[in-house]
């Protein structure tokens, strides 16, 4: 271009001109292309794991919602057995058995690593279309009220110790057979059981309403993890559709 100027060939300037322009733009435009092809695959991975996490999730909420509804079945039928104030062997042992599991209360933690990557990366929420971006937004919003409640449903039912209670002792040791993220969690462990038989027992207002307490409020943890199973579940058949 500097000898075409020099010469004062204008012709050639402006061709030589044009032709800088254009490689410019053409490698700006390649540039914009392979930037956008490279967010779009990390859309589709996110949404990939997603997928993923989903999967995990559903499978989660229905195992530890058969766990609760156990669990219920439990603590039920020990209310049943103190209130009937019978003192045979078989009303016993169902008092003790629910008062040895409302010692703790199931709990789910959900996985959200994902969801909450697709709501909050800037780069990956400009690819979204506006109505897929209410959904997840839709999605993480669920999952924040479950988590507040799970929480509540977790942890009120344990604000007052069952050992506490004058009528309970504590009996012989006994093995506990179980399994914590997926490791053997096996323990000596000391069980409860009533220090009276169930006809003194069942005059205690203190431990009947202990035991309504779990009762009651873990009885909600199904409801509750319906409402998000049935959300992930809409996500996922989404997914599926998209694919």
């Amino acid at each position: 271009m500097s000898r075409h100027i020099g010469e004062q060939d204008w012709l050639a300037v402006v061709l030589d001109f044009f032709i800088v322009v254009l490689g410019v733009f053409i490698g700006v435009q390649l540039g914009n292309w392979n930037s956008a092809r490279a967010d779009r695959a990390a859309y589709e991975d996110a949404l990939e794991r997603y997928r993923a996490e989903l999967a995990v999730n559903l499978e989660t909420l229905e195992t530890e919602n058969a766990n609760v509804m156990t669990g219920l079945g439990v603590v039920g039928d020990g209310i049943d057995a103190l209130q009937s104030c019978d003192d045979s062997e078989e009303a016993t042992a169902a008092v003790n058995r629910a008062i040895n599991l409302a010692m703790g209360t199931f709990g789910i933690s959900v996985r959200d690593s994902a969801l909450r990557e697709l709501t909050t990366s800037p780069r990956l929420l400009s690819l979204k279309a506006d109505d897929e971006r209410r959904r997840f937004s839709d999605t993480a919003h669920i999952v924040d009220v479950y988590a507040r409640e799970a929480n509540f449903i977790e942890v009120i039912p344990l604000e007052k110790r069952l050992q506490d209670n004058p009528l309970i002792g504590v009996g012989q040791p006994d093995t506990v057979q179980t399994t914590y993220f997926g490791q053997d969690f096996s323990r000596q462990n000391r069980r409860l059981e009533l220090a009276v038989p169930v006809s003194v027992a069942c005059a205690d207002n203190t431990l009947i309403k202990d035991l309504f307490t779990w009762e009651r409020w873990q009885a909600a943890q199904p409801a509750v993890g319906r409402i998000l199973a049935e959300r992930f579940q809409e996500d996922l058949d989404w997914l599926d559709a998209r694919s």
